[in-house]
């Protein structure tokens, strides 16, 4: 039984999928609170009830956690509805209503420093750029041979995973290769269990970075995720709010923050080993897992870049070629890369959810090195939790967590 405040929370996060098409990013709740027939409620209006919704939550009987994740999950609701109404609010505004963070702007010196170590990492001479597009070259590999990594990644993934959480039974992830999309790749979850991922082909495949994707994507990650609290808190708990998974929301920074962990969580240091052992030859591919891995420590930081390139566009004025120019310099990356990146902060729906990545990986990595790492990421993938929460912060929601 789904109580009063979640049929109105999932109403109004309907409310405004009429307006922001993907906003709802999964639902999995009784088909009939999907929402009613005719135009959409004016987003003034909207933005009005989440207010009144806001107060009751504050005035309820729940448990201070769930009181404290759902007033940060209505804020950013309510935002969302006030800048469709036409109230004006700054870029950096927008992503701290939205995601219970602050938008970091790193230092370009962060992006320096990572690619000086890069400059001692990669093999070969000549400029930095071309000898890690180079260095990136040795590790393509065709869709059909990507497909076969999937599976045997998927497959030892879950393995790892099952032995840090009870998985749900059923438990399914189906992996489909697509084109002609903003991200590169996409979890779909489709409830009971099943998840759908999609692996975008637009640019090139990488042995190296496949490892990393299942983990993030399925397991421990994405799917992981999702599956527990549908199973634990909507199925098990009658929360409502957790039938729903929405876009822009501070939901999100702890779902990134998750998945990007994942490799880490389940496969430690040894990922490059393994990777090399297992993965590349099924492509004839010689393998350096400590120089692998080093690199990947030191590309770290350059996470950050997108949400300066998104900065810089929607608040600080750049143009979309400065933009691109600002990617290619810091990022290392090819043109055709840069202006995947563009069009990913150039999307509405996306366009400042970049900070989700780099900062969700920072809190909860913060937050999980301060005790049981296993035991603090199963609550991560179990347990209401929100961004300020973690981080220890002073909102009002914290306070009342």
């Amino acid at each position: 039984m789904i109580d009063p405040i979640s049929l109105r929370y999932i109403a109004l996060a309907f409310d405004i999928e009429r307006h922001v098409e993907g906003f709802v990013d999964a639902y999995f709740g009784p088909p009939e609170l999907k929402g009613q027939p005719g135009p959409p409620r004016p987003p003034a209006e909207i933005a009005a009830e989440i207010a009144a919704l806001r107060a009751e939550v504050a005035a309820s009987d729940y448990p201070a956690s769930r009181k404290g994740y759902l007033e940060v999950q209505l804020r950013a609701i309510e935002a969302t509805a006030r800048r469709l109404a036409g109230e004006p609010i700054t870029f950096s505004d927008e992503v701290r209503a939205c995601f219970d963070i602050e938008p970091l702007f790193t230092p370009e010196a962060s992006f320096e420093a990572a690619n000086a170590e890069l400059e001692a990492l990669l093999p070969g001479g000549g400029p930095l750029a071309e000898r890690l597009a180079a260095w990136r070259r040795r590790y393509e590999v065709s869709p059909t041979t990507a497909r076969q990594m999937i599976d045997l990644i998927a497959a030892e993934a879950r393995r790892r995973t099952a032995a840090l959480v009870d998985l749900p039974d059923p438990d399914e992830v189906r992996f489909e290769l697509v084109g002609d999309k903003p991200w590169s790749g996409y979890n779909w979850y489709l409830g009971g269990g099943r998840s759908l991922v999609e692996v975008n082909t637009d640019l090139p495949i990488r042995a190296n970075t496949l490892l990393d994707l299942v983990c993030h994507e399925a397991y421990p990650g994405h799917h992981t995720e999702h599956a527990l609290k549908e199973r634990l808190l909507y199925r098990g708990q009658g929360w409502g709010e957790q039938a729903i998974q929405l876009i822009n929301t501070p939901e999100c920074v702890i779902a990134e923050g998750i998945a990007t962990l994942a490799t880490e969580m389940i496969f430690g240091d040894e990922w490059a080993a393994w990777a090399a052992e297992q993965l590349y030859p099924l492509a004839g591919i010689t393998g350096e897992p400590e120089r692998e891995r080093r690199i990947a420590a030191a590309q770290l930081s350059l996470r950050a870049l997108n949400g300066n390139a998104a900065t810089l566009l929607h608040e600080r004025g750049a143009d979309p070629e400065e933009v691109v120019r600002y990617i290619m310099r810091y990022g290392l990356r090819t043109e055709r890369e840069a202006r995947q990146s563009l069009r990913f902060i150039s999307t509405p729906l996306w366009r400042s959810y970049s900070f989700t990545y780099f900062v969700g990986r920072r809190i909860l990595g913060a937050w999980i090195a301060r005790g049981d790492r296993r035991e603090r990421f199963r609550r991560l993938l179990t347990e209401q939790v929100f961004p300020s929460m973690l981080a220890g912060g002073e909102t009002d929601a914290v306070k009342a967590a």
